[in-house]
């Protein structure tokens, strides 16, 4: 009968749950796209170096290279520029204008002086008017002079500034030819008169040479195209600007030219990133493909795995360029807690895919601390830079994945944050070795780099595990601990009002999940969904032969029909519970197909009997059929359990029997079909059911008589009646004995039939 069932489930190994290829494709499209836009070699540059800024960090030449330097060609243009002075030009109309002047205040004064209409205070009022140009106290000496006197001084002052004019004054030089115009003066002339025409002559003295612009700009161009271009060169590793020195605008032109703070997309640096990034999506999504990886199959994982594959490329970008080039030799680089990613990929997707996710992310950074110009502050990364990065972030992210890895306390976290960080010193150690500048005092450095990375990759993986399972409908282990405790709400109120249904989940919770953890599958959910599988028998529990212990059954007074649709409809109701509680969406899983779609085989049997033209539909639970090994594991351990509890001989061999006729029904029935359990894994779940069958139901020994008992003391026969020894009470309890008190009505029960 097994080999028969083993032949129609031959094709239940097709259903395995993984992504086809056109999900793979899209899968690592979108995973390509993110990682270019994560290593797109654009940085804000400017926004941190700035001219006039103070270096933070040692800027290097990152190769030799060598440029036409704008900046010191200009500067010495404008120097050649500036040397060149101003081409003057002689303006007659300066001449003329100053003249003018000169003749307006000449008329002014002999106007005041030959009014007969102004008193004498009246009249040195008006010269005090005039342009103030005359000398202190000498309002009363022209006033009082002659015409004639005052003629042979009006003619002086004319004769002095003509003659001043008509030489070329120089702007700055109107004091010098100020201080000759009492040698210019008429010697005839007595001091009063002398010093009254230099008083009118003097202020009017004004530059009369004009820059010619025009000549004047040929001349300081032509001196500027004298001046060749200034060529600079620098040498690899060649200081650019020191840390704590101003940058000048000499130094940003060289950083700029050297492509350290370009903010140009060189189509070279594009198409690495994209290539690199095409290859490592491919990888990714061909792993999955290929290793049929279960987890991962599910949406929201996928975008869980995404944004974080994502995120820590975009970080490694955003880190390496505010620590590298290590020259002060502080090994900060390698304590970004990148191994928090596969942390969390272990504990929320899958060991094995966070192990892959590991390499791909060292390979992504040590590309980063390599190669990517716009985005390593300095490209004078060793080779030993890359090994180091390769190293650490490779073996730590592997060493943390592995560490929690099904881990079901926190301490496992703590455990992997010190195992991140011992892999990272050995690392560090390691190529340390190889290092020609290796210093005692590096060591300190890289215990502190290390540290920093396993904590924050500990503290960030603890943390944020938590949220992302809730925010992404990822049931945790730690929730599922929390649910495998026997003093949940649920699990109490299934003690306390189904008590037989308690009972079985516990035996089928035993026997499922050591046959999970034979075959690989998830052994603690396997043993939480036993727990909660049958909840749903909490709204009529009485309807279930377990919990009938006063031996009415409810069932004889009903239909079979009606009793069908009370006992499938423990699923439903399972269900409404589960979601009332808010149990994880893969808990509840166990509910809605632990019997999948297969039927009340007793009802319908019964109903046969009573009419043959049933419609088998009405029998059927509303399933859907197993969806993972996990899920099918527990339909088998439920049918199993059952059938042997319900089974009026269980010698190994009936047991034996039993379960495998169990599996090849279920086989049969096709409610293996799209589950994920392969023959050989069958196989080891029915030696496991076997092997744990037997020993709960083991043979038992009848104790002998009491021979004490047998001879009662006199008086004291109704004190025994009253009092049964502690061995028989506990005897009473025992599995063998509860069994063969419901054995009988267990070889009927609806329960046992479904």
């Amino acid at each position: 009968m097994l080999s028969q069932a083993r032949r129609l489930g031959s094709e239940s190994g097709k259903g395995r749950h993984s992504l086809n290829g056109v999900q793979t494709a899209s899968f690592a499209l979108a995973l390509a796209v993110l990682l270019v836009l994560a290593l797109l070699p654009v940085f804000p540059r400017q926004l941190e170096t700035r001219e006039g800024d103070t270096a933070s960090r040692t800027w290097q030449a990152p190769r030799d290279f060598s440029f036409e330097s704008q900046v010191l060609t200009e500067k010495q243009r404008e120097q050649a520029a500036a040397a060149v002075p101003d081409v003057l030009v002689f303006s007659g109309d300066v001449q003329n204008e100053q003249m003018g002047k000169l003749e307006r205040l000449i008329t002014d004064v002999e106007s005041v002086r030959s009014s007969s209409n102004l008193t004498r205070s009246q009249k040195l009022s008006a010269l005090r008017g005039t342009e103030n140009l005359f000398a202190p106290d000498y309002e009363p000496f022209i006033l009082d002079m002659p015409s004639d006197q005052w003629q042979r001084v009006s003619e002086g002052a004319k004769s002095v500034l003509d003659k001043v004019l008509a030489a070329a004054v120089a702007r700055g030089q109107e004091n010098s030819m100020a201080d000759q115009v009492p040698q210019l003066i008429d010697p005839s002339l007595s001091v009063e008169e002398a010093t009254l025409v230099s008083s009118l002559v003097k202020p009017l003295i004004v530059p009369n040479l004009e820059v010619d612009h025009t000549k004047t700009a040929e001349a300081r161009e032509a001196a500027r195209a004298a001046i060749a271009p200034v060529r600079v060169s620098y040498t690899k590793s060649q200081v650019i600007v020191r840390s704590g020195d101003v940058i000048d605008s000499t130094a940003m032109e060289a950083m700029r030219e050297a492509g350290l703070l370009s903010r140009r997309l060189e189509w070279r640096s594009v198409a690495a990133v994209v290539v690199l990034s095409v290859i490592s999506a491919g990888m990714l999504g061909f792993y999955i493909y290929a290793f049929r990886t279960e987890s991962a199959a599910d949406f929201r994982r996928l975008v869980l795995l995404l944004a974080l594959t994502a995120v820590a490329v975009l970080a490694a970008k955003l880190y390496v360029p505010l620590v590298l080039p290590d020259h002060e030799r502080h090994f900060l680089a390698y304590a970004l807690p990148l191994a928090a990613v596969p942390m969390l990929l272990a504990a929320l997707v899958e060991g094995q895919l966070a192990v892959a996710v590991a390499a791909v992310l060292a390979a992504l950074v040590t590309f980063v601390v390599v190669y990517l110009p716009d985005v390593s502050a300095s490209m004078t990364s060793s080779p030993l830079d890359a090994l180091r990065a390769l190293g650490v972030y490779g073996f730590g992210g592997v060493a943390g994945a592995l560490s929690v890895h099904k881990a079901e306390r926190l301490n496992r976290y703590v455990l992997g944050g010190l195992l991140v960080a011992a892999v990272s010193m050995a690392v560090l150690c390691a190529v340390w070795f190889l290092d020609a500048d290796r210093k005692a005092w590096d060591i300190p450095w890289m215990a502190l780099a290390s540290g920093m990375n396993g904590l924050l990759s500990a503290i960030l993986s603890v943390g944020a595990f938590v949220m992302l399972g809730f925010m992404f409908g990822i049931t945790t282990r730690v929730q599922l601990m929390e649910l495998a405790q026997l003093n949940q709400p649920l699990l109490r109120r299934l003690q306390d009002e189904a008590p037989g249904t308690f009972h079985h989940s516990i035996i089928v919770g035993n026997l499922a999940e050591r046959a999970a953890d034979l075959i690989g599958a998830d052994a603690l959910l396997v043993r939480v969904g036993c727990y909660y599988h049958d909840v749903g028998k909490l709204r009529r529990p009485g309807y279930f032969i377990e919990n009938q212990m006063a031996g009415s059954n409810p069932h004889d007074k009903i239909d079979a029909q009606k009793s069908a649709r009370i006992v499938s409809r423990h699923v439903g109701d399972g269900m409404d519970l589960a979601r009332e509680h808010r149990l994880p969406g893969q808990v509840r899983d166990f509910i809605a197909q632990h019997h999948g779609t297969g039927q009340a085989a007793y009802f319908y049997r019964k109903a046969l009997e009573q009419d043959g033209d049933v419609n088998p539909s009405l029998f059927s639970y509303p399933g859907p059929k197993p969806q993972s090994r996990e899920t099918a594991i527990v339909m088998l351990a439920d049918s199993a359990e059952a059938a042997v509890r319900g089974s009026s001989e269980r010698s190994p061999a009936e047991i034996d029997a039993r379960v495998d006729e169990v599996i090849a029904e279920r086989l049969a029935e096709g409610q293996l079909d799209e589950s994920d359990l392969t023959l050989r894994e069958m196989n080891v779940i029915s030696e496991s059911f076997k092997a744990t069958l037997r020993g709960v139901y083991h043979p038992r020994l009848e104790y002998p008589a009491d021979p004490a008992a047998a001879e009662p003391k006199p008086g004291a026969s109704k004190k025994r009646a009253r009092r049964r020894s502690p061995l028989s009470a506990l005897a009473s309890f025992s599995v063998g004995e509860d069994d063969a008190q419901l054995e009988d009505e267990e070889a009927t029960s609806p329960e046992n039939a479904t």
